[in-house]
């Protein structure tokens, strides 16, 4: 199917062929593609295929039509944008990700501290290590989770340095059981991965 079949069964009101285009257009998708696929973000039945096509736009007008989402978007719609934000590791988006994990009532504060995990930003970091500091206690598990796989990135990508105080940081707020578990051996990992 071709960017301009899926566009056009996009502008149709079959909602089956309304899935399957935004199941092509992960792979065939460009940014000409990417304002009928933002169109669909607040439809219940069809929104998850639309976000799955935006996360397979590699533009940043992909990014920026989900952020611009957050401003609309509501209960299981928002926290889907919420997660698509977090897969697509959007930096630019980690200011609004801060205010909804900070905002308990905002319905989506685990999402968002999971893709501050996933995005892994110094600003995400900070915001990880300053809810297992002094959070809501609801929310320091999802943080620890998502600290876990912030260092796992950073370590990846050569910032070992940088993955050190999230461990140090779920240490702290969980000193016993499987969390703190898995941070020490992950920060056993970095040093070793120093000599």
């Amino acid at each position: 199917m071709t960017e301009a079949a899926c566009l056009a069964a996009l502008a149709g009101s079959d909602q089956h062929d309304k899935a399957r285009a935004c199941q092509e257009l992960v792979s065939v998708g460009t940014p000409a593609a990417v304002p009928a696929l933002a169109a669909l973000l607040d439809q219940e039945n069809i929104s998850d295929y639309a976000r799955s096509a935006l996360e397979g736009i590699k533009d940043p007008s992909a990014s920026a039509a989900l952020r611009k989402a957050l401003g609309t978007a509501k209960g299981r719609q928002l926290a889907g944008v919420v997660n698509s934000l977090g897969v697509k590791r959007d930096p630019a988006a980690v200011g609004d990700l801060q205010k909804l994990a900070l905002d308990a009532k905002s319905g989506v504060a685990s999402e968002a501290v999971a893709s501050l995990g996933m995005i892994a930003s110094a600003d995400a970091t900070k915001t990880l290590q300053k809810i297992l500091a002094d959070g809501p206690a609801d929310l320091k598990a999802p943080a620890a989770h998502a600290a876990l796989m912030a260092a796992e990135s950073l370590a990846k990508s050569g910032k070992p340095k940088d993955a050190r105080p999230l461990l140090d940081a779920v240490v702290r707020a969980f000193p016993e059981g499987h969390l703190a578990n898995v941070a020490k051996t992950q920060a056993v990992s970095l040093g070793a991965k120093r000599s």
